[in-house]
């Protein structure tokens, strides 16, 4: 008897949008460059005596370094510059947020970018009940979410993977003829809990009449389940730009149709995920209120419902250059910094999404390009990788292997998308919540440490913008790729 193993399919091909620039520099950084080297000639070139060179060559030195060397995968400058942005808020009180001393209407607000969100119930004609809308009155985005319940892969065949993959892609390239789409996401958040939760549904449940060796074999399955498990919630949001769509809405209520006629045409079927529901007012306010506060993630439905949209948030918060303090909880996010160079299984992100000690919320940010923006994306990629390839013609550089296997990429990406493949901008944000900020530095070690057997996945610190990177996985529009 033979048996045939179908091959695991992998994944990868991933690469940073780069613009032209000197090396490595991107367009910024070689302005920058060049315009510190030439400020002290320029500045003899204009009559200034040659004293000068003392101040202008240490200055136009520290800004070069400033700008070429790097940390978490940023330049100096910018980690600088944030840092100073940061520390001028946070002596202006900009970091703290305190509900009850706001004034009104402040006080009806939530805090940071979330102020000038404002939560609709809209309700649909075609009998599917009512929607919960986040409509931001600044950008005049709004954003609807879907109930996701996702389904197993790990025992499924190759081939089956290989459907919900390019299912997936399908799905998302979908997106791009959708007029007014400015981002979707997708977000998991797993909260730890303990087992009595699982035992107490399932022996509240046994049947008095079923045969004695069935209800003995349902308790010992569960006194033999782990005393700790976790509760996921997943859910897909999706951002609406309605002024960019054919129809122009009016106002709010023409918004909101056209919201949930972009909601309508996602289609998930056949990604590996069953869509419970399109989310409701009430469930957006748990979501949300979940995140601030992860302890009501499993209050009444009663409870959640009498909130109002300010309610969600917290009563004080504090910004703090590393971490976010919000009601009693300690949260501290990551942005990705870079995606594997290697091909990657389709199971990379299993040891970033199981269970840990601490909650966290995994959330995965797309913005599909139009096919305009697309091709002139491509083009200016190609562009720039020909500039790089002449200037080390020029300058009688070799390649190293790197500039030729991103290169390739460059080259391989322009293919596809000139045979009609969509093209997806992407990131990845992880946040991690704790009740108690000595369990902080746990909580860092086990999502570093979860990123690291991720296929090669890098990520950083939300340096100076914790309070906007927990947001983001949130169902209430912010969208970090614009």
């Amino acid at each position: 008897m033979s048996t045939e193993t179908t091959p695991q399919p992998l994944y990868g091909g991933w690469r940073r949008s780069k613009t032209m620039g000197i090396a490595t520099l991107n367009s910024g950084q070689t302005v920058v460059v060049v315009g510190a080297m030439l400020t002290p000639i320029m500045v003899i070139i204009l009559g200034g005596p040659l004293s000068t060179l003392t101040v202008t060559v240490p200055i136009a030195l520290t800004v070069i370094i400033l700008t070429v060397w790097q940390r978490h995968g940023m330049p100096l400058m910018s980690y600088a510059i944030g840092r100073a942005r940061w520390s001028l808020a946070n002596m202006r009180g900009e970091t703290s947020y305190r509900s009850v001393f706001l004034p009104s209407p402040e006080a009806l607000d939530l805090p940071g970018m979330v102020a000038p969100t404002r939560l609709i119930r809209a309700e649909s004609s075609d009998g599917r009940g009512s929607t919960g809308l986040v409509w931001n009155q600044r950008t005049g985005t709004m954003t609807a979410a879907l109930l996701l319940n996702p389904a197993g892969s790990l025992l499924a065949s190759g081939t089956t993977v290989r459907s919900q993959v390019s299912s997936w892609g399908d799905a998302l390239s979908r997106l791009a003829d959708e007029d007014g789409v400015q981002m979707a996401a997708v977000t998991l958040q797993i909260t730890p809990s303990s087992g009595a939760a699982l035992s107490d549904h399932v022996r509240g449940r046994l049947d008095p009449s079923a045969p004695p060796l069935a209800r003995q074999a349902i308790r010992e399955l569960v006194d033999g389940a782990p005393r700790a498990s976790a509760q996921m919630a997943a859910w897909f949001s999706l951002v609406i730009d309605p002024a960019a769509s054919p129809e122009k809405p009016a106002g709010p209520a023409e918004s909101a149709a056209v919201t949930l006629a972009a909601l309508n045409a996602v289609d998930l079927s056949g990604a590996g995920v069953d869509i419970l529901r399109r989310a409701t007012d009430v469930d957006i306010k748990r979501l949300v209120r979940g995140a601030f506060a992860p302890a009501d993630m499993d209050a009444p439905a009663a409870e959640i419902e009498k909130l109002v949209w300010h309610e969600v948030g917290p009563v004080a918060a504090e910004d703090e250059w590393t971490h976010y303090q919000h009601d009693g909880y300690y949260s501290t996010s990551w942005v990705l910094r870079e995606a594997p160079r290697k091909l990657v299984a389709y199971d990379t992100l299993l040891k970033l999404l199981a269970p840990g000690q601490f909650t966290r919320r995994v959330t995965l940010v797309y913005r599909v390009l139009p096919t305009e923006e697309a091709q002139a994306v491509v083009e200016r990629e190609i562009n720039a990788n020909d500039a790089r390839r002449q200037y080390r013609e020029r300058t009688k550089r070799t390649s190293t292997r790197r500039e030729r296997v991103d290169a390739a990429h460059a080259e391989r990406t322009a293919e596809e998308e000139a045979m009609g493949a969509g093209m997806v901008q992407w990131s990845i944000y992880v946040t991690t919540t704790v009740d108690n900020a000595a369990d902080l530095p746990a909580a860092r070690r086990e999502i570093e440490k979860a990123g690291r057997s991720s296929g090669g996945l890098r990520f950083r610190p939300a340096f100076g913008g914790q309070s906007a990177a927990l947001v983001v996985g949130l169902p209430v529009g912010i969208n970090p790729l614009l």
